[in-house]
C-alpha cells in the first residue's frame, strides 16, 4: 500500500490535501494504483484517475475518478446535487439517467479544505472517452451536440412543467426581464458584472434602455437593463418551461468516446453541481451552443462571417445561411434549433417556447461577456448578440422600437499589438530594419487580471530605463530591442504564472515561440546598433539575453508538443500551474526578463565622452 500512497503524493504534490487524502485512504483500507491527473476545465479542482482497490471483503474494485474540489458554497452542494440528479427518476427518463449521467460512489468526505468525491468512469469501460471540447471542430461535433440537446430535453424531461411558485405550487407568470434574470442566476453577480463591463465602455450612457451602433442603425434594447424602462419588463413570457437541467452544460462537461465509430448518442454528463429539477429548460442547449461558438469557432472567423452568424442566430427560422460561416458551425446551429423546436412541438408549447430561444440567447451571451478569459473583440460580439436577441424577442412579441436619438456604442478599438491568447498570430518582426513598435504611455504595461486569458492596461513599473526615442527612419538599437522584449513577454509571464495549464491556449505558446525567435534574430543581427563606445560587457549582456531567448523558444516548443496532441493533452492538462512543461516555460520567461533588466541597466549607463 505504501507504494500506492507515495504515488498519490507524487501526483497531487506534497501538500495538505495530498497528505489528508493519503491518511483517509489508509484509514478506509483503500488503495489507489497508477494514479494520474486528468483535465478539469476551469473548475479549480483536481481530478485524478486511478484503479481503486477496496481491501474489505466483498467490495468491488475498478477504475475510478477521484475529484477534489475546494470547499465553497458551490462545492458543498455538488455531492448533494449529483445524487439528486441520479435519484430524480420518473417514467420515461430512466434510460437517460442510466445511460448519460456519470454514477457517483457513496463515499464523500471533506479533506483539509477540499471535498472529495469518487465517481465511476463514463460508459461501460469498453471505450476510451474524452471531452466534447477536445473534439473541437471535428466532423462528429454537430451530430453529437444534436444528440445531447435531444437527450437533455426529451430524454431527461418527458414531463416538463411551466413556471411554478416553489412555495405553493401555483402557476405564476413572469416577465421577460425576470426570465433573463432567472437564467443568469438571480443570486449571482453576472448581471452586475455585465453592467460594469458596459459602463467601462459607454460611461453614463450605459444606463440607457436603448442604444445604437451608429448613425445609420436603428435602436437596440440594452440587454443589461432589465428594470424600469426595459422593453422586457413589459413582456409576459408564455409558458416558461421548466424541468431537470445540468445548469453548466458546456463541451468540457460532456464526455464522448474518442473513437469515431461510437454511436452518436453515446455521451455522459459530468460535474452536476449546478443540477436543478426546476430550471428553465432553454438554457442548457443554448449555453452549450454558445460555448462552442466562443471556444472553437469565433476566434477564427472574419468580421463578415461574424456578422452573418449574428444574423442567423437571431433570425426567426432554424437556418444558418452564409458562405462565410464554417460549415460545421452552420450545421450545429441548425441541428440545435430544430431539436429544440421539435421538442416544443411534441409538447404543444409553440410559439412561446420558440420565443424563449431569443431570451436564452440574451442571457447566455451575457454569461460569455463577463468571462474575462475571452478577448475584448469576442466579448463585444457576444454583447451585440445579446442586444440583437433582445431586439428579436421584443419584435416577436409586438413591441415597437422607439424613435429618437440614442447613445451610440462602438466596438472597442483593436489592440496596437496582438494580444497573447487570441487567435491572431503576429507577423515575424523584420530583422533590424523597422523601429520597435510605439511604447505605451510611460508607467503603463499590460497586466493580467484575476481571470485567465485577459490582458488589460493598468499602471505598473517595468523597472527598465526608458530609452530615448529613436529618430524617424532610424534602425532600432539594442536598448530599444530590449525594451520591446520586455513589452512582449512581461504580460505573457503574468498570464502564464496565474493560470492552470488546461487554460493555456495553444496560440499563446505559439506566440511566445515565434516572437522569441524573431527578437533573437533582431538582437543578434550584426548591424544592430550598440551603445558607443562599445565594451566587452555590452556584448556579454547581449549574449546572455540571446541565450535566454533560445531557452524560452525551446521550452515553448516542448509545451506545444503537449498541447498539439489531443490524447496527451487530456492526460496532462490538469496539472494546474504545477505542470512541468508550464513551470519550465514560466521559469524561462522569468529568467529572460531578469536578464533583460540587467542588460538594459548596463547598456543604458552613461558612456565616457
Amino acid at each position: 500500500m505504501q507504494h500506492s500512497l507515495s504515488g498519490v503524493l507524487s501526483v497531487l504534490g506534497d501538500e495538505p490535501v495530498g497528505k489528508a487524502l493519503v491518511q483517509w485512504l489508509d484509514q478506509s483500507l483503500l488503495v489507489l494504483d497508477e494514479p494520474d491527473l486528468v483535465a478539469t476545465g476551469r473548475s479549480g479542482g483536481m481530478l485524478m484517475s486511478a484503479f481503486l482497490r477496496d481491501q474489505r471483503a466483498g467490495r468491488a474494485s475498478g477504475l475510478r475518478i477521484i475529484k477534489l474540489v475546494p470547499a465553497s458554497g458551490h462545492a458543498d452542494a455538488e455531492p448533494r446535487n449529483h445524487r439528486a440528479a441520479l435519484s430524480d427518476r420518473v417514467p420515461g427518463n430512466e434510460e437517460f439517467v442510466e445511460r448519460h449521467l456519470v454514477e457517483l460512489d457513496d463515499r464523500t468526505v471533506k479533506l483539509d479544505d477540499y471535498w472529495l468525491m469518487i465517481q465511476f468512469p463514463a460508459g461501460d469501460g469498453s471505450e476510451v472517452t474524452g471531452t466534447l471540447a477536445g473534439l473541437g471542430t471535428d466532423g462528429r461535433t454537430p451530430v453529437l451536440v444534436e444528440e445531447v440537446v435531444k437527450g437533455v430535453l426529451g430524454g431527461w424531461n418527458p414531463d416538463p412543467a411551466t413556471g411554478r411558485d416553489r412555495r405553493n405550487g401555483n402557476v405564476t407568470r413572469m416577465t421577460a426581464a425576470q426570465f433573463v434574470e432567472d437564467m443568469l442566476g438571480e443570486s449571482s453577480d453576472r448581471l452586475d458584472r455585465a453592467r460594469t463591463w458596459l459602463r467601462e465602455r459607454m460611461g453614463p450612457d450605459s444606463e440607457s434602455a436603448w442604444f445604437s451602433l451608429g448613425e445609420d442603425t436603428g435602436p437596440l434594447p440594452n440587454p443589461v437593463i432589465l428594470g424600469e424602462g426595459s422593453p422586457l419588463s413589459e413582456c409576459q413570457v408564455k409558458l416558461a418551461v421548466r424541468g431537470r437541467a445540468h445548469g453548466d452544460l458546456h463541451p468540457g462537461n460532456i464526455l464522448v468516446p474518442v473513437s469515431g465509430k461510437a454511436a452518436a448518442d453515446d455521451f455522459w454528463l459530468v460535474d452536476l453541481s449546478w443540477y436543478r429539477p426546476d430550471a428553465l429548460l432553454a438554457r442548457d442547449p443554448v449555453h452549450l451552443l454558445l460555448c462552442l461558438v466562443a471556444d472553437a469557432y469565433l476566434p477564427h472567423m472574419s468580421g463578415p462571417a461574424r456578422e452573418a452568424l449574428l444574423t442567423a442566430l437571431t433570425g426567426e427560422e432554424a437556418e444558418c445561411p452564409g458562405a462565410l460561416i464554417p460549415q460545421g458551425l452552420a450545421d450545429t446551429v441548425v441541428r440545435v434549433r430544430k431539436a429544440m423546436i421539435n421538442w416544443g412541438a411534441l409538447h404543444h408549447i409553440t410559439p412561446g417556447w420558440r420565443h424563449q430561444w431569443f431570451l436564452a440567447l440574451q442571457a447566455c451571451a451575457l454569461m460569455v461577456v463577463v468571462r474575462r478569459w475571452y478577448t475584448e473583440e469576442d466579448r463585444w460580439w457576444f454583447f451585440r448578440l445579446a442586444a440583437e436577441a433582445c431586439r428579436a424577442y421584443v419584435e416577436q412579441t409586438g413591441v415597437k422600437r422607439p424613435r429618437g436619438v440614442f447613445p451610440s456604442a462602438g466596438a472597442p478599438a483593436a489592440a496596437a499589438t496582438p494580444v497573447p491568447g487570441t487567435d491572431a498570430v503576429p507577423a515575424p518582426l523584420p530583422v533590424a530594419f523597422v523601429p520597435a513598435p510605439a511604447r505605451a504611455d510611460p508607467g503603463e504595461a499590460a497586466s493580467r487580471t484575476a481571470d485567465p486569458q485577459v490582458l488589460v492596461a493598468v499602471p505598473t513599473e517595468t523597472g527598465l530605463p526608458v530609452p530615448a526615442p529613436a529618430p524617424v527612419g532610424a534602425e532600432p538599437g539594442a536598448v530599444e530591442v530590449l525594451a520591446e522584449i520586455w513589452d512582449l513577454f512581461e504580460p505573457v509571464l503574468r498570464q502564464l504564472s496565474s493560470v492552470p495549464v488546461g487554460q493555456v491556449r495553444r496560440v499563446t505558446v505559439e506566440y511566445v515561440e515565434r516572437r522569441a525567435t524573431d527578437v533573437r534574430l533582431t538582437l543578434g543581427h550584426p548591424r544592430l546598433a550598440m551603445p558607443q563606445p562599445a565594451s566587452v560587457s555590452d556584448e556579454e549582456c547581449r549574449e546572455l539575453v540571446l541565450d535566454r531567448l533560445s531557452e524560452v523558444s525551446d521550452r515553448a516548443g516542448e509545451l506545444l508538443g503537449v498541447l498539439a496532441q489531443p490524447l496527451r493533452r487530456m492526460q496532462e492538462l490538469a496539472h494546474g500551474t504545477g505542470h512541468p512543461g508550464l513551470r519550465a516555460l514560466v521559469k524561462a520567461l522569468g529568467d529572460l526578463l531578469d536578464e533583460v533588466r540587467r542588460a538594459s541597466a548596463v547598456l543604458s549607463a552613461p558612456r565616457p565622452v
